[in-house]
């Protein structure tokens, strides 16, 4: 939204800051000691740099589909250059000298063409590098951004991957044992203990279901309900439930209780861990 009001102001802005600016130069060289600056020569000028800016606008989005700044600089700044000067040629000259007949002030001379050719080329060239200026700026600002986020996602998966390898400590018995992080396929919390399933076994995790959660890698295990933790290998069958529930039967043997039922709440989220983990 703040871009597109940005890009509207600069292009009313635009033809008017190329219009008043080649008005008063060609003013001051034509007449340096008294220069003649009336309303209808800014309308006038302004209009014929509303013009311009506008044709101006159109070649930078045709070339933008052919020439990219990114991969053909110097090819487009040429071909940019280029057409901004047939169009300015053609907005001058053309329409230039065909407005001023028509109101009865006559033709331009060929010295007072050159010069109102020159020094509104050259204000369009330097509002142009100004736009080109803001626009590299912020596409690198922009691009910074993205490296930074890009990197720290970088670094949140790879934190998450590591946690596969971690080691979890179970009270067995009266022993203590150590898995990792992969090896564990369900936890269920019962009665205040946070029973651990892994290879055919169980153990008590000595913590709560949340700091359990904690130490497994989220593109592994998912809370599907708040005393259960799920692998996506144990899920057998996923069907839809009622009120926008999502009922999942998993593997025999895993737990007594071959079902488990996901809120409609934690349903949008589980949807989209399964589709994270299945690709």
């Amino acid at each position: 939204m703040t871009s597109s009001k940005n890009i509207a102001y600069w292009r009313v802005i635009e033809p008017i800051l190329l219009g008043s600016i080649a008005n008063i130069i060609i003013n001051f060289i034509f007449n340096p000691t008294r220069p003649d600056f009336i309303l209808k020569e800014f309308l006038i000028a302004i209009m014929f740099a509303m013009i311009l800016t506008e044709t101006n606008r159109v070649i930078d989005f045709r070339l933008e589909k052919k020439l990219s700044w990114t991969n053909n600089l110097s090819k487009r700044f040429l071909y940019q250059l280029m057409y901004l000067t047939i169009a300015l040629l053609v907005v001058i000259n053309v329409i230039g000298n065909t407005y001023t007949w028509l109101i009865g002030d006559g033709f331009y001379s060929l010295n007072e063409l050159l010069v109102i050719n020159l020094c509104v080329f050259v204000v369009a060239l330097l509002l142009t590098f100004f736009k080109w200026s803001v626009h590299f700026y912020k596409n690198w600002i922009s691009a910074e951004h993205s490296l930074t986020n890009s990197a720290k996602e970088l670094d949140e998966l790879k934190s998450e991957f590591d946690k596969s390898s971690n080691l979890i400590e179970l009270q067995k018995g009266n022993g203590i044992v150590q898995i990792k992080a992969e090896a564990i396929r369900f936890v269920k919390s019962d009665l205040g203990i946070i029973w651990v399933y892994y290879d055919d076994k169980k153990a008590a995790f000595n913590g709560t279901l949340v700091g359990l959660m904690q130490l497994l890698p989220q593109h592994l295990f998912f809370q599907a309900t708040r005393n259960t933790i799920i692998r996506q290998e144990i899920i057998m069958s996923i069907t839809p439930s009622t009120y926008g529930k999502i009922d999942l039967k998993i593997k025999d043997g895993v737990d007594d209780n071959a079902m488990i039922t996901i809120s409609r709440l934690k349903a949008a989220s589980f949807r989209k861990w399964r589709n994270s983990t299945s690709n």
